[in-house]
């Protein structure tokens, strides 16, 4: 596993806990962080994306990794569950 792996794991584990606890506050969100809370959703669907463009380097974990963010967006936004 390499060490750029690694890395994308860490911060899409951050990404997840931030994500969690601004979905909570998003209605009483300003402008600006709404912004920001959109730009991190982008984030993390890219960091998805990546996951399974790489997933040759660490299929299982890869595979843990879109998972988890797909759990997460079910149980979070069902609108994108599917």
């Amino acid at each position: 596993m390499t060490m750029g792996f690694v890395g994308v794991v860490l911060v899409l584990g951050l990404l997840v806990v931030v994500l969690v606890l601004a979905r909570g506050n998003e209605r009483s969100l300003g402008e600006r962080d709404r912004r920001e809370l959109e730009r991190l959703r982008v984030l993390v669907d890219d960091l998805k994306e990546t996951a399974w463009d790489h997933r040759e380097l660490d299929s299982a974990l890869s595979t843990i990794i879109i998972d988890k963010i797909r759990e997460h967006e079910r149980r979070n936004r069902p609108e994108l569950g599917s």
